[in-house]
């Protein structure tokens, strides 16, 4: 492991009393490619004691719902069978992490973290640190393992675009192609801690605990590793040619990782060294290569620099630049010819076939081709009585159906559709200077047609 990624935040004295290693799996939630998994392993071996990876289930986490819950522990499910096969004790709970965190603690001769990007994940870890920080017996590290560039690696400061920070990370990136094997655990006790549920029955589990019902899971997309590996497989062998037409809505050429991905259910590093093998084999060619790539480390962790160092990358007033907001002003009071609001758009009642088909796609699959995400958004902003509706609107549904919504790349996307990362271009009405889409862009480059005949068929 480069070592760059561990951010080491205390030391501590070896306590005979102390029973285990404890590792605190939150954003990482998978067994491949996990440095800070590899990392807990070490330091297990290091002190002889067994391992205990926690998970702890916040059924009040911000905007998730059973969709997302359910995609979430179908991964879970698959992290516990192999981490016990590997002889590493894994206990589910629920509750708020940072408190629960506090009762396996006193036990504990060293906690391992992944590393958490957005507002409330890194509010938790700085708590759980105020709350140990005088323990002298434990040991604390972090481990940024869910980028390829550790974030505070990349750069310091919120980019401007994709343009100042592609070179930095193309100069560095080779450098964090660091990781080779699981350690083997030496000490594979098990330990009598009970977790709160059984992961066997996810339906079950759903059922039991108060989480918001009002949007099903996911009956087109299931989570866990082994689906996400499969279908980048499938992506490599069948699709990978066809990609740098992939922002093409009527054809089915991308590979899906976002949603695993947000969850942590697969490393973005082992992507990377997925298409790399199959370049060297002659698998994917050279563009597509190029393409993936540019989405998987630049765009990817352009949107995690803007969510680290942006204070408030969720609130309308702060997350866009100076010039958006000057002509947004300027266009406040245009005449709009549509107003819609969130029930016609949830309906698919707008008088634009288009959207209501990405709607549909949304709300029924919890999933949306990236290209219509642009136009789904641009139509709310064109369709809203103000910028800060729309906003509002476009963050609230994206957040609600989409599998791989409350995500770094979730808050870039719908904050480059109001300028971010974005340039200035022709003043028009509404829209002003903010880049604009229609109907006759997506007639005049793709078989649109087709896409709404498959959305409509769900």
């Amino acid at each position: 492991m480069n070592k760059n990624r561990l951010l080491h935040l205390k030391d501590g004295k070896i306590n005979d009393d102390r029973k285990y290693v404890l590792y605190w799996m939150q954003q990482s939630q998978r067994v491949h490619y996990n440095h800070a998994l590899n990392h807990a392993i070490k330091m297990a071996n290091l002190y002889q004691l067994p391992l205990v990876c926690l998970f702890v289930l916040d059924d009040t986490y911000p905007e998730a719902n059973e969709r997302s819950y359910a995609f979430m522990l179908e991964g879970l499910k698959e992290v516990k069978l192999l981490l016990e096969k590997l002889g590493i004790n894994f206990i589910f709970k629920l509750g708020k992490p940072e408190e629960v965190i506090k009762t396996f603690l006193k036990d504990a001769q060293a906690l391992i973290m992944d590393r958490g990007y957005l507002r409330h994940q890194r509010a938790w870890r700085k708590k759980i640190y105020q709350f140990i920080k005088d323990d002298e017996s434990i040991t604390i590290d972090m481990i940024d393992t869910d980028l390829i560039v550790p974030v505070h690696i990349a750069s310091q400061k919120v980019e401007y675009g994709a343009y100042t920070l592609r070179p930095k990370l193309k100069k560095i990136f080779l450098e964090y192609r660091d990781f080779s094997k699981l350690e083997v655990l030496n000490n594979k006790s098990v330990l009598n801690i009970k977790s709160d549920h059984d992961l066997n029955d996810i339906n079950a589990l759903l059922n039991q605990i108060n989480i918001d019902k009002s949007v099903k899971k996911s009956l087109y997309y299931h989570g866990g590793y082994s689906f996400a590996s499969k279908l980048f497989s499938i992506f490599i062998s069948d699709k990978s040619d066809d990609y740098p037409e992939s922002s093409d809505p009527s054809k089915d050429v991308t590979s899906l990782m976002s949603m695993y991905l947000h969850f942590g259910q697969i490393s973005s590093l082992e992507l990377l060294e997925r298409l790399f093998l199959a370049l060297n084999q002659g698998q994917i060619k050279g563009d597509s290569f190029d393409q993936y790539i540019e989405q998987l480390l630049v765009r990817r962790e352009l949107a995690f620099n803007f969510v680290f160092y942006q204070e408030n990358y969720d609130r309308f007033e702060s997350m866009t630049e100076s010039w958006a907001y000057q002509t947004m002003k300027a266009h406040e009071l245009d005449h709009k010819e549509y107003l819609y609001d969130i029930h016609d758009y949830e309906s698919f009642k707008t008088h634009d076939i288009y959207f209501n088909a990405a709607m549909k796609q949304m709300v029924i699959t919890g999933y949306m081709h990236n290209y219509m995400r642009m136009y789904w958004a641009k139509k709310i902003i064109e369709w809203s009585p103000s910028f800060e509706v729309a906003y509002k609107n476009t963050l609230y549904l994206n957040n609600k159906y989409f599998i791989d919504g409350r995500d770094p790349n979730s808050y870039t996307g719908v904050a480059w559709c109001f300028g971010k990362h974005d340039r200035a271009w022709t003043e028009r009405t509404i829209f002003g200077k903010l880049r604009y889409m229609n109907d006759k862009g997506l007639e005049r480059k793709f078989n649109i047609m087709s896409y709404v005949e498959k959305m409509n068929e769900l």
